[in-house]
């Protein structure tokens, strides 16, 4: 019924054992799809025993770390009409496959909450807060159908860092998608240290979501499909 697609590397595996946890104690159908540039993972889930419903996704890239790629080989590899999209550290704190299934045929983002290294919990996003778009799917369901209909993100971002996730989000309102927020359901983002990967990376993006809005990009041209 589910695909659920998280670009994971093994600095984030302390994290998605938790989150795995958490997924394996529903009982829907689901597979879950890591996307990795790391060799070897699907042995170390397994040495882990982290390999219940899961398939491995290898893929390689020149430098650095931008997500764009894994989420759109994610997305073409999905067996699944309703997909998933989250991160590894992203635990839900709701019986929140449940409340999916019963919004089946929409596309919708859960309340999620960023957690300090005390423990301390602050909004990521909610109802009335960073809810413009569907930028922020720490924990989202997407009909495949509607991603196709953007043709996915934008593998242009793979030259730097970040904001691939808010040109997703332009270019789904630019194709007057629908999606909600819905903040009875909910998830954590377990503490774990942040750290950009490329100098400079964060300007290269920002210029290049810059150029997406002035021209008005809804299908990019280095998507799921390479047009």
């Amino acid at each position: 019924m589910f695909s659920i697609i998280v670009p994971m590397d093994t600095n984030r595996l302390e994290q998605f054992a938790h989150t795995k946890q958490a997924y394996d104690e529903m009982p829907q159908k689901k597979e879950f799809i890591i996307v990795t540039r790391t060799k070897g993972m699907k042995k170390i889930l397994e040495d882990k025993g982290l390999d219940k419903d899961v398939r491995v996704i290898l893929y390689e890239i020149a430098q650095g770390f931008n997500c764009s790629r894994a989420l759109n080989l994610g997305v073409s590899s999905a067996k699944y009409d309703s997909v998933i999209i989250t991160s590894p550290e992203v635990k839900p704190t709701s019986d929140v496959l449940a409340q999916f299934e019963g919004l089946l045929g929409g596309n919708v983002l859960a309340q999620v909450f960023d957690q300090d290294p005390e423990g301390n919990l602050t909004t990521l996003v909610s109802q009335g807060y960073r809810d413009s778009s569907p930028a922020m799917y720490f924990l989202a369901m997407f009909n495949k159908a509607d991603i196709y209909t953007i043709n996915g993100w934008d593998e242009e971002f793979m030259r730097g860092y970040a904001y691939e996730d808010n040109d997703f989000g332009e270019r789904w309102n630019r194709a007057g998608l629908p999606f909600s927020v819905n903040d009875e359901i909910t998830a954590v983002h377990q503490y774990h240290p942040r750290t950009e990967t490329i100098h400079n990376g964060s300007q290269i993006n920002s210029d290049t979501l810059q150029d997406n809005n002035i021209k008005g990009v809804v299908r990019p041209m280095n998507g799921i499909i390479k047009l």
